[in-house]
């Protein structure tokens, strides 16, 4: 399947999500745990997309999908394009697209899709990252929050705990994790620092806080 441009890709995503028939869901919800199992679709990196029950193993790298007739798939980020849950924001479904990353290696360019959860769209993509005991040491170190599964409970994990990390989707492709999120911020605007400086000191927004930072980019995706 032709991967959408990234500017385009958010906004697509949610409105063709969220205009999309929910006919046959109660019955995909039977036999399951609602409270962990949420609506949802997968779409398939062939292009093919399912939509039913869904539940996201972030340890693993891995979404499953209930069909209507109960029968569960299972997929790693390299089967899938992106996957969508329903009503996780308020309403609004939570985002994953399947990316080549280096796993933050900076002396190979070897990439393996892994999912990331988008959180907005334009010319800096801020993306989240769900790490629990068998993640990474270089991404627990650099974690921005250790969060409860109460928060996301159609999130399934071995442990009680994950943490969320944070990256950056550049318009080329490469994908930044940021480690300190003001310094590696700043250093990815460019010419437009001084103005990003401004508008984080003038709105009192902190750039430790995910809904400041994502605030930030925002503002920053304007210019």
């Amino acid at each position: 399947m032709k991967r959408l441009r990234t500017e385009y890709l958010f906004f697509t995503l949610f409105v063709t999500f969220a205009c999309g028939s929910m006919q046959g869901w109660a019955q995909a919800q039977e036999g399951f745990d609602n409270e962990h199992w949420l609506y949802g679709k997968v779409v398939l990196s062939e292009g093919d997309s399912l939509e039913g029950a869904v539940i996201y193993h972030p340890a693993q790298d891995v979404v499953q999908i209930a069909s209507e007739d109960g029968v569960i798939h299972s997929f790693s980020a390299v089967n899938v394009s992106h996957f969508m849950i329903s009503g996780v924001y308020k309403g609004k479904p939570q985002v994953f697209r399947s990316l080549p990353w280096n796993m933050g290696s900076l002396e190979s360019d070897f990439r393996v899709p892994v999912f990331f959860e988008q959180i907005n769209q334009g010319k800096l993509v801020l993306m989240k990252r769900y790490v629990g005991l068998a993640a990474s040491n270089g991404d627990q170190q650099y974690a921005t929050a250790s969060l409860q599964t109460v928060y996301f409970p159609h999130f399934a994990t071995e442990g009680d705990r994950f943490q969320e990390v944070l990256y950056m989707l550049l318009p080329d492709g490469e994908i930044v994790q940021l480690r300190k999120n003001k310094k590696d911020l700043l250093k990815l605007c460019g010419v437009h620092t001084g103005k990003v400086k401004q508008y984080a000191k003038s709105n009192k927004l902190d750039y430790k806080s995910s809904q400041d930072l994502l605030s930030i980019v925002n503002y920053y995706n304007t210019l």
